[in-house]
């Protein structure tokens, strides 16, 4: 085995060097984020009741779901209530209620669709609203 020379040893000796420092400084820096972390966060177990709460998450099934057909759209609506009160409207009743609360389109827009004046989709949408109501009073 050959000794190494001189010019290797203070290579060697420059790479330790350089590589302590590089260590030194990861393992400060992951101190660093560690105090960091430990003067913002909050452990679970610590935050009040009423702030978990607010972390919950509502599950939504397709079994809780009702898909109406509109327009060869699919809108689903939730709510067994709204649903059975919106399949005792009418077709075009049930369609235009959709298409302006579901789908967000104007009477100007859903007129054109149905081939109706805007007046009359108007017409037809409070008349389906007052109808909705009625039933869902009737309901309770």
């Amino acid at each position: 085995m050959m000794k190494p020379t001189a010019f290797e040893d203070a290579i060697r000796l420059q790479f330790d060097t350089l590589m302590k420092k590089v260590i030194d400084g990861a393992i400060k820096n992951y101190e660093r984020e560690l105090k960091r972390r430990n003067r913002h966060e909050i452990p679970f177990c610590e935050l009040p009741p009423i702030m978990v709460a607010t972390f919950a998450v509502n599950d939504k099934y397709e079994l809780e779901t009702t898909v109406f057909q509109v327009n060869g759209e699919q809108v689903a609506v939730d709510g067994e209530e709204l649903c059975n009160a919106l399949k005792q409207l009418s077709e075009r009743k049930r369609n235009i209620l959709l298409m302006r609360y579901f789908m967000e389109m104007s009477d100007i827009e859903i007129a054109e669709i149905l081939d109706i004046s805007d007046r009359t989709s108007l017409r037809n949408r409070k008349s389906a609203l007052q109808q909705m109501k009625e039933i869902l009073e009737k309901g309770e």
